[in-house]
């Protein structure tokens, strides 16, 4: 088909609909993305649409403002957001249950899938979702996205608007990148500050192995102990295996790490997840140890943190605030694809719940 062809079909789908997406023309005439992209450029270089999130619509007479409240991104139609996450089972539900509450608000439908921490299926579900014509994105990565130049490429690529849950991305090649996400080092510095305010001096932290939230509980564990004057006793961080795919590699590393903590003297731990601090209580006790009097733990989570054998203290992120914050920065995206807004990068603090594991309930 030679391009003037394609112009006219794409004209003919514009004046329509009021509206094209770049992925849907390309697909319907057979040429890839890169070729619509520089077919729907000339049009409106020409003057003939004008470029919106994702693709290019029928020019208006005068720029519509920006409204209040969000609306679906095609008239007559309520806006659909896809959601994938990691797991709908763990961590998640309830930043699902914040998606729910936001969408219900807006009259915006959801559409959910779970990538089950595997990047190619996470990939076929997105691309599931676009081709199910989902106005929008909210993806929290398999894999920390910062960990693969690629995956930012990927994501760069999407023709419909993406807010990253729990994930953030730096450098000028994510520029445009949106998300928002816990403040996790806040919440390992919240933890440090209680378990000092409490008289400790020594105080060690440990995370899940590869887990996102890792990287950020150290850097908050660190920048919490020079802050504060005091140390780790030589201990440092400590990565645990998960314990539903290693139960005996958490296990030795759990009874590995009791045994430094004991040995350097340091009788404060800063725990994620609460699956980790569970672990960690069961050993101690087994040991003949008191939680918290021979040693004291905070989780991170609050998952199941009340429910261990002693309640434990738990930072506890702002899940649900983080689901219905994400919704409400999605749409207006997708409600005025074509403002000039600034990238929203959003980091929400997470708060502390004290039980009994620190020995100041």
């Amino acid at each position: 088909m030679l391009a003037v062809e394609r112009h006219a079909a794409i004209m003919q789908a514009a004046r329509s609909q009021g509206w094209v997406r770049v992925t849907d023309m390309a697909e319907r005439l057979d040429v890839s993305t890169v070729t619509m992209r520089r077919d729907i450029g000339t049009l409106v270089d020409q003057g003939l649409l004008e470029r919106c999130y994702g693709g290019a619509s029928m020019p208006s007479r005068t720029k519509a403002p920006r409204k209040s409240g969000a609306k679906a991104a095609r008239p007559g139609r309520k806006a659909t957001l896809g959601l994938v996450v990691p797991s709908s089972s763990y961590y998640y539900p309830g930043v699902i249950r914040g998606v729910e509450s936001a969408a219900g608000a807006l009259g915006v439908r959801i559409v959910l899938a779970d990538s089950h921490y595997n990047r190619e299926l996470e990939r076929r579900q997105v691309a599931r979702l676009l081709r199910a014509g989902v106005d929008g994105l909210l993806l929290a990565t398999a894999e920390p996205p910062d960990r693969d130049p690629e995956t930012i490429e990927w994501l760069s690529a999407i023709d419909v608007p993406v807010i990253l849950l729990e994930r953030s991305l730096a450098g000028p090649a994510a520029s445009r990148i949106e998300y928002v996400r816990s403040d996790h080092a806040a919440g390992a510095e919240l933890a440090v500050e209680h378990l000092a305010g409490t008289g400790h001096t020594r105080v060690a932290a440990a995370a899940g192995l590869r887990s996102p939230t890792a990287r950020w509980l150290f850097e908050g564990h660190a920048t919490a102990l020079a802050r504060l004057g005091i140390t780790d006793g030589g201990v440092g961080h400590t990565e645990l295996p998960r314990t539903d795919l290693d139960p005996l590699g958490n296990a030795q590393a759990v009874a590995d790490l009791v045994d430094r903590c004991l040995a350097a003297d340091v009788r404060a731990l800063v725990v994620h997840a609460d699956r980790n601090a569970a672990a960690i209580v069961q050993t101690a006790t087994e040991r003949g140890l008191d939680v918290p009097g021979d040693l004291a733990i905070v989780a991170y989570d609050d998952e199941a943190a009340a429910l261990t054998e002693v309640p434990l203290t738990a930072v506890a992120p702002p899940k649900f605030d983080v689901g219905r914050t994400a919704v409400e920065t999605l749409m207006l995206r997708v409600s005025s694809p074509d403002d000039p807004v600034a990238t929203r990068r959003m980091s929400l603090l997470p708060g502390l719940v004290v039980r009994s594991s620190c020995g100041a309930a």
